[in-house]
C-alpha cells in the first residue's frame, strides 16, 4: 500500500493545521518550489522546510480520536460513525481521511 494512502491528505492536513492541531507526527507534507511548480511530498519529520503540515497516520489519528469512535469500510469508501446525537456519517477514500474529517468536526464544534 502506498504511503499516501496511509496518511491524511494534504488538503485535510492543511485544514487541521489551520484549526490549531499540533504538528507532531511521524510524516509531514512539505511544499517545494521547483521552477514555478509546487509539488507536495511526504517527508519523515519536516527537516528545514518552512511550509509543512502533519501527515498523520491512521494510527496517530486513532490516538487522537475519542474512545467512542469507530470506522468501517463499505463499498470501497470508509465510513465514520460517532456517538454524538445526531449520529453523523462521514465518507472518504481512505480511513485516514475519514478519521480526519471527524476530528475536524469535533474541533470546529468545540467537542475536543
Amino acid at each position: 500500500m502506498k504511503l499516501e494512502n496511509q496518511v491524511v491528505s494534504l488538503e485535510l492536513a492543511k485544514k487541521m493545521k489551520s484549526l490549531g492541531f499540533e504538528q507532531e507526527s511521524t510524516w509531514h507534507w512539505c511544499q517545494e518550489q521547483i521552477e514555478r511548480w509546487e509539488r507536495p511530498f511526504l517527508l519523515q519529520g519536516h527537516g528545514m522546510h518552512k511550509e509543512y503540515y502533519s501527515a498523520y497516520t491512521v494510527a496517530e489519528l486513532g490516538e487522537m480520536l475519542p474512545d467512542w469512535f469507530y470506522s468501517e469500510k463499505n463499498q470501497g469508501s470508509w465510513l465514520g460513525l460517532h456517538a454524538i446525537r445526531p449520529c453523523k456519517l462521514y465518507k472518504a477514500d481512505t480511513e485516514a481521511n475519514v478519521r480526519t474529517k471527524i476530528l475536524i468536526h469535533l474541533k470546529e464544534n468545540n467537542l475536543i
